[in-house]
């Protein structure tokens, strides 16, 4: 076993995972006014109101005056990679975990052998001791729009025993885990957020999941849990001192830790100095001390941020357009114009709002720097993105299809009525007639109706009452055609 961790040592790790916010921008209105002074005004608010450091992607410091490097290098997006966002560290970390009765450290699950056999033998149980505790720095809660954000965790691994990069792979998972117990600091940080936000700035709209809409059931987003983590992923950052041992990482930690596959053991990095290797759950960071920049080094960070929050919207807003098309019934034969008018106002809204999504998503690599792009690019041909949005694409179309047959539907539907309304007035027409053919025939001052003139009436009643069951007949087959 190759020694990755001695006991009592500690070793940086950053967590982070996309999670449900329930909080929608009404964004078009802000492409009008634009986002910065917004922003602006809103972070003294929200600094007032909670602690914190709070801050905005598109500002270079954050309210308390620390320095923020830009995530891009070519100006900002239109849209800004998150809306707000809260730091909890230091003091401010403390207070805020005692509040809600939580601790600024995690133990990671002891280890178990999950192939020994099963002992009958009664044993007296000795105290089980973690291997390691993650000890947490800073806990940073981002929200960007359409009901998402993501949560980072910063801190180091405390070694309880010796590690190997297996072991200290399997306490990383332990710990990701749990950090789920921390979702009272994160739903609590939501509300704040949307108590203080002013109405015409939130929309209403249940898009995936919202906090103000989810009771409607005609969205499978009411069903979404806000203020959980999705899927935590980790981020290892192993220094080495020279060029002999740099090579020796590479080959050793990716071997250990990803799957044999060539996909999954891409270098990523441009510098010769440093190697980004990316997987599912983990990611690694391998460079030589004193040639590479802490920034360079947290840009696999930043890019995972963004790209795990995008992939997970496009894979649950892909579900409930599924959950949405499926949910139509396009053969009723009496459908209720009511109910096809919501179905195909609810389509456009997720037709409308997904194209949004991946048009702000197109947008972000334009604005990405060399090392950063390389990075995006991996992590989509590693986690086969284009599959994602392939199968976005198609259930857009089908929702496209759907909705222009609610359309022909509801046409239909609406000449079915105004083809009753002429039916009832042709025969209201006709009757009128035949009342004054039949008043005709009975004035006094004429002789008594000979037979010409009742088969005439006849003829004419027998008439309206065909006319009558041709139109409804041919209406009736018209709707089931459709």
């Amino acid at each position: 076993m190759t020694l990755f961790l001695s006991k009592d040592h500690t070793h940086p790790v950053s967590f982070n995972g996309p999670i449900r916010t329930g909080l929608f921008l009404e964004s078009k209105r802000f492409l009008g006014i634009g986002y910065h002074e917004f922003q602006k005004e809103f972070m003294n608010t929200l600094s007032n109101v909670a602690h914190g450091i709070w801050g905005a992607s598109n500002f270079l410091t954050y309210s308390d005056g620390g320095e923020v490097q830009p995530d891009t290098t070519r100006g900002f997006p239109i849209i800004p990679q998150y809306f707000i966002t809260r730091i909890l560290k230091d003091s401010d970390l403390l207070e805020k975990l005692k509040e809600l009765d939580l601790q600024p450290q995690i133990d990671a699950a002891p280890f178990r052998d999950e192939n020994a056999p099963p002992t009958f033998e009664e044993k007296e149980e000795e105290p089980e001791v973690s291997p390691a505790t993650f000890l947490i720095s800073s806990i940073e809660i981002r929200m960007n729009d359409f009901g998402y954000g993501s949560v980072i965790f910063t801190g180091a691994v405390r070694a309880q025993q010796d590690l190997s990069i297996l072991e200290f792979k399997e306490v990383c998972k332990s710990i990701g885990k749990q950090l789920n117990n921390y979702s009272e600091l994160f739903s609590k940080t939501f509300e704040t957020v949307w108590t203080n936000t002013p109405q015409d700035i939130m929309s209403n709209a249940a898009f995936v999941s919202n906090l103000k809409a989810q009771q409607n059931n005609q969205y499978l987003g009411h069903q979404k849990e806000i203020g959980k983590i999705i899927a935590a992923v980790c981020v290892y950052e192993i220094p080495c001192k020279d060029e002999e041992s740099f090579q020796k990482a590479k080959e050793l930690y990716t071997s250990q830790i990803f799957i044999r596959d060539e996909k999954y053991t891409e270098d990523a990095s441009l510098d010769e100095n440093m190697a980004v290797f990316i997987g599912h759950a983990n990611h690694i960071v391998i460079y030589k001390e004193g040639h590479s920049s802490q920034w360079q080094r947290s840009l696999l960070r930043r890019v995972l941020q963004v790209k795990n929050v995008f992939y997970t919207m496009f894979e649950e807003i892909c579900e409930n357009l599924i959950h949405i098309n499926s949910s139509i019934n396009l053969d009723d034969a009496h459908p209720n114009p009511a109910l096809l008018e919501e179905k195909a106002r609810i389509l456009v809204e997720y037709h409308a709002r997904t194209e949004f999504l991946r048009g702000v998503y197109d947008d972000y690599d334009n604005h990405l720097d060399p090392q950063s792009l390389k990075i995006l690019r991996t992590i989509e041909e590693t986690w086969e993105t284009a599959d994602r949005i392939y199968a976005l694409k198609n259930q857009l179309d089908l929702a496209k299809n759907i909705h222009d047959r609610l359309v022909q539907d509801l046409h239909q539907v609406h000449e079915k009525k105004l083809g009753a309304f002429i039916l009832i007035f042709t025969v209201l027409g006709m009757l009128s007639v035949i009342i004054e053919l039949v008043e005709f025939t009975q004035l006094h001052d004429i002789s008594p109706p000979n037979p010409m003139r009742l088969l005439l009436l006849c003829m004419m009643v027998f008439i309206a009452i065909l006319f009558a069951f041709r139109i409804r007949y041919k209406a009736e087959t018209q709707t089931k055609l459709f």
